[in-house]
């Protein structure tokens, strides 16, 4: 399988396929009898992916363990997560330990096994010769695939020069096929929806996602919009929301202290706005600077518009 979706040199595929292969190998692990879980499930994380995990059978604050991550490999896995349990500040920490659940190790499990199918696929390199029923499985495939996306940025509404880095950020994201956190696409739909665009032209930038699905993803954006449900339309997060979420580029630096990306976009959309103004009163002066000079005079000095107009000699 390796060898085929390397052959075929698409990245989207590459993305389902190991977002696939995960999301099996998980629930695989889930099926296996308790009993031997346990032991396979830690082989795993130790020796495949170098976690530092443990047994640790407690219950605190209601809550019953099953095991313990050093804090490196538990942040790691948590940041791409929204939900408000994963949070750092919402978990019990000692001695930089941090107690899971054999639930919740699983999921940390499933990126980690994601991103080692994607890698498996890089190291692979350039396929130079498969056999012939393998070749005419791979022609068939990308027969059957539909095209990728492709959006001219530098031409869709409101953009991307006048969105902040935060933004242009995530949407390269999102055209590269790549899964961004459940609160970066969030974030995004609705600064797209705060800035003008229609449900049906945001869900485009969802569209080379490994796990696109077009009902849920139309029914998420108008959920955004304000078209569904509490009919609410909902805000772009705050620049500090964006930063606690992982999302802000270089703490700020670009964004001249602004407080929430909107601001940016407006910022960037009046000084467009004022330089087309300055070039438009600049090209309209030297139009009429060079409508008193165009042509040479007539014998009279008359302009040709002059000699036109009152039947002058040329």
């Amino acid at each position: 399988s390796i060898a085929m979706i390397t052959a075929i040199g698409d990245k989207r595929l590459a993305r389902r396929f190991a977002l696939a292969t995960s999301s099996l190998t998980i629930k695989l692990l889930e099926s296996e009898d308790p009993e031997w879980r346990d032991e396979i499930v830690l082989k795993i994380a130790r020796d495949v992916f170098g976690m530092d995990v443990r047994r640790d059978n407690r219950v605190v604050g209601g809550i019953a363990y099953d095991y313990s991550l050093g804090l490196k490999d538990y942040l790691r896995g948590a940041l791409a997560f929204n939900r408000l349990e994963w949070k750092l500040v919402n978990r019990v920490v000692e001695r930089g330990r941090v107690p899971v659940t054999a639930h919740e190790l699983l999921r940390l499990l499933k990126d980690r096994v994601m991103e080692h199918v994607l890698s498996l696929v890089e190291r692979a390199g350039k396929i130079r010769a498969l056999p012939s029923p393998v070749e005419e499985a791979i022609r068939e495939l990308r027969g059957k695939m539909p095209a990728a996306i492709q959006l001219e940025l530098a031409a869709v509404k409101s953009g991307p020069e006048t969105w902040p880095p935060c933004m242009r950020t995530i949407a390269d994201r999102l055209m590269a096929g790549e899964n961004i956190s459940h609160f970066a696409n969030f974030a995004f739909a609705a600064f797209l929806s705060n800035i003008g665009f229609e449900p049906h032209e945001i869900i485009r930038f969802y569209a080379n996602r490994p796990d696109f699905k077009e009902r849920i993803a139309k029914y998420q954006v108008e959920h955004i919009a304000g078209l569904r449900g509490s009919r609410t339309k909902y805000m772009t997060p705050s620049c500090s929301t964006m930063k606690t979420n992982g999302l802000c580029i270089k703490d700020g630096a670009l964004c001249g202290g602004i407080r929430n990306p909107l601001a940016y976009y407006r910022r960037a959309t009046k000084k467009i706005r004022k330089i087309d103004k300055n070039k438009a009163e600049v090209g309209g002066e030297r139009g009429e600077a060079g409508g008193e000079v165009i042509g040479d005079s007539g014998p009279n000095g008359d302009t040709p518009s002059d000699q036109q107009i009152s039947g002058n000699p040329r």
